[in-house]
């Protein structure tokens, strides 16, 4: 599934600890965003709807659960069922995203049938459904080697090592999002507001990013998943073939098309905000129902994602 339009524009602003606690109005660019998205003049959406940030009251840190999965990996739905059971437990602070790709990109395991589209050997099109997307491809060419990928299923908790390893078998998931849970090790806040329209099926989003204490020298960037919530498809389950499996929070890639994200500028000095604006046109026949979005900040260095939050498309 492809974006169907470009991209991100962000505006910036940032103070340091020990300023007043009030964030200046954020840029508001008005033509680097997809304005057409807007059904009614720009004018009045810079005036009227642009969204303006209070203090972010949360006190909790997040976790993001990558599955690293396969439509054709016999494994991965006993995998899948315990991330659903983990985030079930704790919807408001443990997220999936079931993203398609294997060591180095794609395996058979996300390889579509050789014979799709021909309706005589494959009339029903079994496992010709694209689920891996060109930032999957890029995580899964990017963590082959060094970080304990060797196969589906396997996943990450925030991106976080644990003994030596990112990548980890699914009966470590629980124990490893517990420790986080616990540990509420909170770095940085993030808040979002979106205003999606049914007239040209797109939204525009706004994020604003704070440091909560003061951080290293290393980079810090901000991603945006576009997640579907659910479609039926074909998967392979102990080798035998589900027609109609459901498949849940699949990645369909980042909003800028952006694997690693925007850079978080300014010192990340205790204090300082940041606001970024993304737009975004929905796939043809879908809509804001079909998807939500997990946003989160992470250490460049080591990939670790210091928080994450669900956004609901509205």
């Amino acid at each position: 599934m492809k974006k169907l339009i470009p991209f991100l524009v962000f505006g910036a602003v940032v103070f340091a600890a020990g300023s007043c606690d009030k964030i200046e109005e954020p840029m508001k660019p008005a033509v680097l965003l997809d304005t057409n998205l807007y059904p009614g003049n720009w004018d009045n959406y810079i005036a009227n709807e642009w969204p303006e940030f209070a203090e972010n009251p949360n006190t909790e840190r997040n976790v993001l659960l990558e599955d690293y999965t396969g439509h054709r990996c016999p494994n991965c739905p006993a995998a899948a069922e315990v991330a659903k059971n983990i985030s079930d437990a704790d919807p408001d602070r443990v997220f999936v995203a079931s993203v398609h790709a294997g060591p180095g990109g794609i395996t058979s395991f996300q390889d579509l049938a050789s014979d799709c589209g021909n309706s005589v050997t494959n009339p029903n099109n079994e496992f010709c459904t694209e689920f891996y997307c060109n930032e999957s491809i890029i995580y899964g060419e990017t963590f082959q080697s060094g970080f304990g990928f060797f196969g589906n299923p396997q996943g990450t908790i925030n991106r976080k090592s644990f003994g030596g390893n990112m990548f980890l078998f699914s009966t470590d998931w629980q124990t490893s999002v517990d420790q986080i849970l616990a540990e509420n090790d909170l770095k940085v806040n993030i808040q979002a507001e979106s205003n999606y329209y049914t007239e040209t099926n797109g939204f525009f989003l706004h994020v604003q990013t704070e440091f909560l204490e003061d951080l290293s020298a290393n980079d810090y960037n901000l991603v945006v998943y576009l997640i579907e919530n659910e479609t039926e498809d074909f998967q392979d389950s102990m080798s035998t073939i589900i027609e109609d499996y459901h498949h849940h929070n699949i990645f369909r890639g980042c909003l800028d098309e952006l694997a690693w994200g925007r850079s978080i500028t300014g010192t990340k000095m205790l204090g300082d905000k940041t606001n970024y604006d993304y737009s975004y046109e929905l796939p043809t026949g879908t809509s804001n129902l079909d998807y939500h979005l997990l946003i989160y900040v992470y250490d460049v260095a080591t990939y670790e994602v210091l928080q994450v939050i669900k956004h609901e498309i509205n």
